[in-house]
C-alpha cells in the first residue's frame, strides 16, 4: 500500500510536533493542533509506532517519539565522523595510486557508497554517492565480508541472487567463499571486471574500535592501469590506509593495547 504525499506531510507534522514535548500527547490534543480528524492522527501514529518512529505509554496513553530516531541519529552521526577521518588517508591514497578512493558501509546485503577522493590524473570523474551494490561483485563488499565466518556469510546472502554483472562475476556463495578465503591470505579483496567491464578496485576493511569492520576502502581504475603486476603494492597502499582510518576512528590493536 502506497502513502500519500498528504499523508506524509501529516505524518511528519506529527513528527515534528512530538519532539517539542519531551512527556508526549494523546490522539485528541494532536488531531486537534494539527488540523486533523482523530481516526486520521489514530491510524498515522499506529503506522509510526510499527516502524519505531513514535512509542506509546500504555499508561498513559501518551504518544512520544520513539528509539528508531535515536538509532537513526546515531548512524548518522557515525557516518559523518567516518567521513571526516577518513579523508587525508583517503586523499594521500588517491594521490599515491593515481586512482579513485572510495568508501562505503554495509546496508543489508549491499555496499552504500558515501565518500570519494580522485586523484588530479584519473580519467574517469565518478559521482556515484549513495548509489548502492552487490557486496558479492565488487572489492568494497568483500572487505565487508572478509572478517565474517562462513556461516554468517551464508546467512546474510540468504536469498539474494547472484546476477551476473560480467563475465567474470562469482556465481554464488561457494565461489564466494573460496574468493573470502584467498582475500583473508593476502590481506585484501579484488574485484577483477567482476562489476564493471574493464574496471578493477582492490579494497580492505576499515575497522571500529572493537575490531568489527565499520566500513571499507579501496580504490578504483581502468583495468590496464591496475596489472596483476601491481596489485600487491596497491592492496599494501588500500590497507594501509584502511589501517589509518581504523585508528582514527578508535580501533587499536591488541598490540597496542
Amino acid at each position: 500500500m502506497t502513502m500519500s504525499v498528504q499523508s506524509i506531510d501529516r505524518a511528519l507534522d506529527i513528527i515534528e510536533r512530538l519532539s517539542t514535548n519531551r512527556n508526549g500527547l494523546p490522539v485528541g490534543v494532536l488531531a486537534r493542533e494539527l488540523g486533523l480528524h482523530k481516526s486520521t492522527t489514530s491510524r498515522l501514529l499506529q503506522s509510526l509506532a510499527k516502524r519505531g518512529y513514535v512509542e506509546r505509554d500504555h499508561a498513559t496513553g501518551l504518544y512520544r517519539l520513539g528509539l528508531q530516531f535515536v538509532e537513526l541519529a546515531g548512524a548518522h552521526l557515525d557516518n559523518l565522523e567516518l567521513r571526516v577521518e577518513a579523508r587525508p588517508p583517503m586523499y594521500e591514497l588517491s594521490q599515491r595510486s593515481g586512482h579513485t578512493a572510495f568508501l562505503a558501509i554495509l546496508r543489508d546485503s549491499e555496499v552504500v557508497y558515501i565518500d570519494k577522493t580522485e586523484s588530479f590524473g584519473s580519467l574517469r570523474r565518478y559521482s556515484i554517492i549513495g548509489a548502492r551494490a552487490p557486496v558479492y561483485s565488487t572489492a568494497l563488499g568483500k572487505a565487508l565480508l572478509m572478517s565474517r565466518s562462513d556461516a554468517e556469510i551464508e546467512e546474510l546472502l540468504a536469498g539474494v541472487a547472484f546476477e551476473p554483472r560480467t563475465p567474470n562475476t562469482v556465481s554464488g556463495p561457494a565461489e564466494l567463499l573460496d574468493d573470502l578465503r584467498r582475500s583473508r591470505e593476502r590481506g585484501f579483496t579484488l574485484d577483477l571486471e567482476e562489476n564493471e567491464p574493464n574496471v578493477r578496485c582492490v579494497g580492505a576493511a576499515v575497522s571500529d574500535y572493537r575490531g568489527y569492520p565499520a566500513a571499507a576502502l579501496s580504490i578504483s581504475g581502468q583495468a590496464e592501469r591496475i596489472g596483476d603486476d601491481r596489485l600487491s603494492e596497491y592492496g599494501a597502499l588500500v590497507r594501509a590506509a584502511a589501517e589509518q582510518i581504523s585508528r582514527r576512528i578508535g580501533y587499536r590493536s591488541r598490540l597496542e593495547h
